[in-house]
Order: C-alpha cells, then structure tokens, then sequence
C-alpha cells in the first residue's frame, strides 16, 4: 500500500512559472513473488502535484529503487541532517555569544 503524504514545495516546468504547490510523495515497497520464493524487489518513489479536477495532466517525477538504494538514501538524508544540526548549533552559538571566547 503506497504512503499518501503532502508536503509544501514547487513545480519548475520549463517555459512555465514555478508554481508552489503541495507535492504529494507516495512510496511503496515492491515484493517479487516467484517459485523459489519472495523476495523485497526494491521501493516506488512519485512526487506529483495533485490538482483538482485534473488527473492525467499533472507533473510527475518517479524513481525505482533497490532494497540497497533505499537504504543509502536513508543513510544520505540522515548525514545531512546530521551536518545541518551541527551548522545550526554553530549559529546558536555565537547567537548565544557562546563562539566570540
């Protein structure tokens, strides 16, 4: 079953305005069912605008990924969250007069 989550964003489409948008992200897993077993085939990955009123005219980006893909998505998005904590604690510092000693 695919995930339906909105998040605030933009559509860029070329020669058009960018047009800020809620995007929908859904993702799903894929199971390959064969007669040596089942096995997890890999992630779904679909970012579109969903507009009323239209269905089959909407922007639409998607991605397939491995089971090891996904994984080193997940292992990216957390580095950079990781190195944009540090570069947050940084400016708190010197906000809080911590970095000018």
């Amino acid at each position: 079953m695919a995930s339906n989550n909105e998040y605030y964003g933009y559509a860029k489409l070329p020669g058009k305005e960018c047009d800020a948008e809620k995007i929908r992200l859904d993702f799903n897993g894929h199971v390959d069912a064969e007669s040596k077993g089942t096995k997890l085939g890999g992630f779904s990955l679909r970012m579109f605008v969903a507009k009323k009123g239209i269905k089959d005219d909407q922007p639409e980006i998607g991605v397939t990924l491995r089971p090891e893909e996904w994984l080193d998505l997940i292992d990216a998005m957390k580095e950079e969250f990781e190195a944009a904590q540090i570069v947050r604690k940084q400016f708190d510092d010197l906000q809080n007069g911590e970095g000018s000693q």
